[in-house]
């Protein structure tokens, strides 16, 4: 039987979506270098020891806690599938919505704030570069079960080719968000929209 979250989780679940939505909208109106801890803190209505207690910096708070990670049951039907190898490895990655969940808005404002400094956008990068040992690993997997006669090494550099070709996808998909956000949409970012961002890439090339 589930039980509802207690009282006390979800006032952290809150100061944790204000500190995130506090630093977001400070960045856009004042620009990342002018925005200080305790200026989110402010804003945010919490205390320094609240602020470190849920981010350890400025950047985790502003990028959020939604780190991309493998989805695991989608890894499973992944491994033993046949279908199109690269568009079902985009559906591998779980991004968590996190604060966005209770404020939609939020992830344009965060793809906006990101997108007014490079050491941010390369930060949100590297995320996605740590879980990219463990894809490579899962499209190897499935490339020796689909092909089992074919040479080991060569389907390990096909996994290694595939897993940066994922890499380049999901980049794109990001920049398409931010453009996205500029003419005043809010992107999707569940698994099928991420697929569907990558069919009518493939099919510009075409």
């Amino acid at each position: 039987m589930s039980t509802s979250p207690s009282p006390r989780r979800r006032d952290a679940v809150a100061k944790a979506a204000a500190i995130e939505a506090a630093a977001v909208d400070l960045v856009l109106e004042r620009g990342y270098e002018a925005v200080t801890v305790d200026m989110i803190c402010a804003r945010a209505g919490v205390s320094q020891r609240t602020f470190f207690n849920h981010f350890k910096t400025k950047d985790m708070a502003l990028i959020g806690p939604g780190a991309p990670t493998v989805d695991e049951r989608a890894a499973r039907s992944f491994i033993v599938s046949t279908g199109p190898l690269l568009r079902e490895a985009t559906q591998l990655i779980r991004i968590d919505a996190g604060a966005m969940a209770s404020d939609p808005g939020l992830l344009a404002r965060r793809i906006r704030a990101v997108g007014t400094n490079p050491v941010l956008m390369a930060r949100q990068m590297e995320r996605l570069s740590a879980i990219e040992h463990e894809l490579r690993e899962i499209i190897q997997l499935r490339l020796q079960t689909q092909y089992p006669g074919e040479n080991a090494e060569d389907l390990a550099d096909q996994a290694d080719i595939v897993t940066h070709l994922l890499a380049g996808v999901m980049r794109y998909i990001g920049q398409s968000w931010a453009r996205q956000v500029e003419s005043g949409e809010t992107p999707a970012i569940d698994p099928t929209a991420i697929g569907d961002a990558l069919d009518r890439a493939v099919g510009k090339l075409g």
